[in-house]
């Protein structure tokens, strides 16, 4: 085996330590090998935004402390890898449109109120190009961690643009704050710098609108 790629979703585990032995167990079997893994900006605690890969990780969810616990054993345990961290994904997949954008355009459609947070924020990333970067990166021979990301933006300007872009009419989208304090799994900024990824491939993202065009098309 010469190139593996660990995108599974397996950082919801509650047993975190079985999690890390099943990984390292699982790492072993192609150690030689080139490895990528799929992390998220779910690693950082969301107080800051616009992180870079220097930022120390602060993981406050179980979710992130997975992450954590499997970035760290990827970095020891196989020498020839690669860490990618995207933030918020979206788009098509398939021809079947992400839950988050497809959620707001049926509820918007049948004239329901939709309300998304003003002052979260995320880098949102098409699946597409998401996926372009990896395979550029997987067979690149860069080895570290790479964020992946879009512009920052806040979660409702995030679904204003998409709705925009596929056409539904967003007169019943409305901005709200984040409940103070904030509800538990809800990060403020998570948002990433991907200076270093548009560097080492060359690929620089597209607005919601440009990549939402690119899957129609």
């Amino acid at each position: 085996i010469d190139l593996v790629i660990i995108p599974a979703k397996i950082e919801f585990a509650e047993d975190s330590a079985a999690l890390g032995r099943a990984m390292e167990r699982f790492i072993s079997y192609f150690r030689s090998a080139r490895v990528i893994y799929i992390s998220s900006d779910g690693i950082f605690d969301g107080t800051k935004g616009d992180y870079v890969e220097s930022d120390q990780t602060r993981p406050v969810t179980l979710y992130g402390r997975n992450l954590e616990l499997c970035e760290r054993l990827v970095r020891s345990q196989a020498k020839n890898h690669c860490i990618i961290r995207p933030s918020y994904m979206y788009g098509f997949v398939g021809g079947v449109l992400d839950e988050r954008l497809e959620a707001a355009r049926t509820e918007l459609n049948q004239g329901k109120e939709v309300l998304r947070f003003t002052n979260m924020y995320k880098s949102p990333l098409s699946y597409w190009q998401a996926a372009k970067t990896i395979t550029v990166l997987a067979l690149s021979d860069y080895v570290g961690t790479v964020h992946i990301s879009g512009e920052r933006m806040s979660v409702y300007d995030f679904t204003r643009e998409g709705m925009e872009a596929l056409g539904v009419p967003t007169m019943q989208l409305r901005g709200v704050l984040m409940p103070v304090p904030q509800p538990a799994g809800m990060l403020a900024d998570t948002s990433l710098k991907s200076a270093l990824a548009q560097e080492l491939t060359h690929i620089k993202p597209l607005s919601i609108q440009e990549s939402l065009r690119e899957d129609s098309d």
